[in-house]
């Protein structure tokens, strides 16, 4: 069976190898269900064992050669389905057919049941378990998170960073209260499981920018705030103050059009001079607020108001980061879809291999492809 792909029909440069299936008769019972491709699967393998013990053997009762010794069946599930293989033995060598086709060990599920692990990372394991059944034989929900651990187990978890990073965290169930989850992200993505893996990480960064929200207590020179945070923690905090909605709306646009406004200036000749503008608008603000008798919001813009333009300051070093956070939140969004359902407990190993898995699978994929 030799196929070429696209237009190009010039046969490859490499070895190839030719199977002829000869014609399959079936008997059906109408009260049974069959997969063709199974049957052909089973068909393509036994075929190319038969060539290899042929290539070893030679012909049936060939002296001076490797003898047959018998056939052993292997029960294999794909995608495909399940196949029960009858291969032939070679004495002294075994099947010929496992140093040409990967097969997983003594498993009987197969890697490319990968499915079951895509699977996993959109729902339960139950539900995953569920929904392969209706393709191909399943195997139990355990299986399924074995699967998933050893999978996990294999993606990277060094965070490559150099001008600035990206973190956010979220609390899960666990069978012991609760477990913090954090996810940092620059070049690609990991995830860190409770509070003195964060800590070690954010150590291993110290000197990089930290781009985070505005309840984020990062300890870094330089960190950006999220400007969508500060517009929303004006509105929190004028709440806390009792002040009434129109009110709130009004002092917000007031801080989102300053804000704005820098952000749509970055590549403006006079970028300098609109940063003081802006500067000097905020704590007018500020200043504002304070007289008014609303102490949170100026204590948090005296606070913070470095970290609300660190972002037009570094463009005028020629240092380009975000500024905002809008990537970190959809990641969390995605954790929070999977695993913070109120039922759900976690250990720390489960969640970080399920975690890593589910940030590789959804946000670099070409790394999970791999795995």
């Amino acid at each position: 069976m030799e196929i070429f792909k696209g237009r190009d029909s010039t046969p490859p440069s490499v070895p190839t190898l030719t199977i002829e299936i000869p014609a399959i008769t079936l008997r059906i019972e109408y009260d049974k269900k069959i997969s063709l491709t199974s049957i052909l699967l089973k068909q393509i393998l036994e075929q190319i064992n038969e060539i290899l013990v042929e290539e070893y053997c030679g012909k049936m009762y060939e002296k001076d050669k490797m003898q047959r010794n018998g056939y052993r069946k292997r029960t294999i599930v794909t995608l495909l389905g399940e196949v029960t293989l009858n291969l032939r033995r070679i004495r002294g060598k075994g099947i010929p057919l496992y140093d040409l086709v990967e097969f997983e060990s003594r498993r009987k599920y197969q890697s490319d049941i990968k499915a079951i692990v895509n699977s996993a990372l959109r729902m339960t394991y139950r539900d995953a378990r569920d929904e392969v059944n209706r393709f191909t034989s399943s195997p139990t929900h355990q299986t399924i998170w074995s699967y998933v651990q050893e999978l996990g187990e294999k993606a990277d978890r060094e965070l490559s960073a150099s001008i600035y990073f990206a973190e956010d965290s979220t609390k899960l169930h666990s069978w012991h209260g609760k477990v913090e989850l954090t996810i940092f992200e620059e070049k690609n993505v990991v995830v860190r499981v409770n509070r003195e893996e964060r800590m070690k990480t954010e150590k291993e960064l110290n000197g990089l920018i930290a781009l985070g929200d505005a309840d984020r207590r990062l300890s870094f020179k330089e960190r950006q705030m999220d400007l969508i945070h500060v517009w929303r923690e004006v509105n929190y905090k004028l709440w806390e103050h009792k002040v009434d909605l129109e009110t709130r709306k009004r002092y917000i646009n007031e801080v989102k059009g300053i804000l704005l406004r820098l952000k749509n200036s970055l590549d403006k000749p006079d970028l300098e001079s609109r940063i003081k503008r802006a500067e000097n608008a905020l704590n007018e603000f500020a200043e504002e607020m304070e007289s008014k008798g609303y102490w949170r919001v100026s204590r948090f813009f005296k606070r913070h108001i470095k970290n609300f333009l660190l972002f037009a300051y570094k463009k005028v070093e020629g240092i380009n980061i975000p500024w905002h956070n809008n990537r970190m939140e959809r990641k969390i969004g995605e954790v929070a879809k999977r695993m913070k359902n109120k039922w759900m407990k976690w250990s720390e190993g489960g969640d970080e291999n399920l975690g890593n898995l589910l940030m590789k699978m959804r946000f670099k994929r070409s790394v999970f492809n791999i795995l």
